[in-house]
């Protein structure tokens, strides 16, 4: 074999080797999370899903740049265990708290096709995190505080007509989607009616609906947020809301 003939020869292993150098350190070495929001946006992963419900015992945590990167080295995941990530903006109008058929990832495995995840908004910031989990939490209690008869636009208050029974109303709504319904039947008996929901947001009226629904997933009723008591609208603060709940009524809800 010529020089010139050992020289391509070198030329080419270099090559296949800077290649294999390169697609390990992006499939072998690292996972990297890339952020394609307009915003900053923190990473939190958890080991189960439910570390990740509880907000307990993070594994990892990190943030990514606005059009830029969080990387962790592949060796601190375990291949092929599913692992659990959390994601949100400062404001938390970026985040992956939210409902819907196609939802964006909560969970991933790191496999031979599987390093990268990427981090994307639906069209508009949602408010709904804020509003129903009050921000970072795993878990709220909204209790009634007033009741109507609806008419029309009409909203008449028969709060001070209701035992104190007919008052103890709760919903406890959890960041794994999953709701209670508190109440207490015509024997005064507690009743704790297992449900789900689904959060919806209207962005140009800046609310948040919640669909409750039980096990069969027929409808229960309907939370609205940012109910105004004293003008019957939905202008009113994140911590309260108007229920609409089938057999029951409507009722005023403070978070």
């Amino acid at each position: 074999m010529n020089f010139r003939s050992l020289y391509v020869l070198f030329i080419a292993i270099l090559l296949s080797l800077s290649a294999c150098s390169s697609d390990s350190s992006i499939h072998g070495f690292d996972f990297n999370f890339e952020n394609l929001t307009d915003k900053p946006i923190n990473v939190k992963i958890y080991s189960t899903q439910s570390d990740y419900y509880n907000n307990t015992n993070v594994y990892l945590t990190g943030m990514m740049g606005l059009r830029g990167y969080y990387t962790i080295p592949v060796d601190k995941l375990v291949q092929g265990h599913t692992y659990y990530v959390d994601w949100y903006s400062d404001d938390l109008l970026y985040t992956n708290w939210y409902w819907s058929n196609i939802t964006l990832r909560t969970a991933f495995k790191v496999g031979d096709n599987n390093y990268e995840y990427l981090v994307n908004t639906v069209e508009y910031s949602d408010r709904s995190r804020i509003i129903w989990m009050n921000g970072l939490g795993t878990q709220t209690t909204w209790k009634a505080v007033d009741a109507y008869n609806h008419s029309g636009a009409n909203y008449i208050s028969i709060w001070s007509s209701l035992t104190s029974a007919q008052q103890n109303v709760q919903i406890v709504l959890n960041k794994d989607f999953s709701a209670h319904l508190l109440f207490q039947n015509t024997s005064n008996q507690s009743v704790d009616s297992v449900l789900s929901y689904r959060p919806s947001y209207d962005n140009t009226n800046n609310i948040s609906v919640i669909t409750l629904l039980d096990l069969q997933q027929d409808t229960v009723g309907t939370l609205t947020s940012n109910f105004a008591p004293s003008t019957f609208s939905f202008n009113g603060a994140d911590n309260i809301t108007l229920a609409n709940i089938k057999n029951m009524g409507y009722y005023q809800l403070l978070r």
